[in-house]
């Protein structure tokens, strides 16, 4: 024999079954509404910082290009003749961006002179920049490792702390199948100077 539900508990389970929504969609509401806020506060920090961001890595571009050259400087005066290993007038050697840290792009073209080599050293800032900066330096490299720079820009590495990071590279041809005569390596180092801003030096 059928029985029909009383109206009083059939009215309960349905008054539940609202205030079980309602409660849903308040949680999912305030959910929504942590996530939105937090996206404005994010975005907001992106804004205000991004002028600090920017000329550090503007700065960073700059120190990494001349420590570049200072690096191959050394090398040469270490070996006076490490240049006539290449059996071209001019090379150019690169490290890969994907190994080193933040990926830069870091290039170096070397040109055979006449008691010198012309090194012009190139940096990009990392596929993952917020912005993107590219520095290059030219300098005259001369067998004892004197380095003139030619051209307008500081040159100059700021004086701090240098720890190594113990990741070391070394530099290759763009065509990877080719094979560099003689190994020339760069190890990374963080400099933090006299205001505790970190860079990304080689040496």
């Amino acid at each position: 024999m059928y029985r029909k539900t009383p109206p009083s508990i059939g009215y309960n389970l349905h008054m539940m079954n609202e205030n079980g929504s309602s409660t849903l969609h308040k949680i999912m509401a305030g959910i929504f509404g942590l996530i939105f806020a937090a996206s404005l506060i994010f975005m907001g920090y992106r804004v205000y910082t991004k002028p600090a961001y920017e000329a550090h890595e503007k700065e960073q571009t700059r120190i990494l290009a001349v420590s570049a050259v200072t690096l191959l400087a050394e090398r040469t005066a270490m070996e006076p003749s490490i240049w006539e290993n290449f059996s071209d007038i001019d090379t150019e050697l690169m490290i890969d961006h994907m190994k080193i840290r933040g990926n830069w792009a870091v290039k170096v073209f070397i040109v055979k002179k006449d008691g010198y080599v012309e090194v012009t050293s190139s940096v990009t800032s990392g596929w993952n920049s917020r912005s993107p900066q590219s520095a290059e330096y030219r300098a005259q490299v001369y067998r004892d490792g004197r380095t003139v720079f030619v051209g307008e820009g500081s040159a100059v590495t700021p004086e701090g702390k240098t720890e190594p990071l113990g990741k070391i590279h070394t530099f290759r041809f763009p065509d990877e199948m080719k094979k560099v005569p003689v190994q020339i390596t760069a190890e990374e180092y963080l400099l933090t100077d006299a205001e505790g801003r970190e860079f990304l030096i080689l040496k």
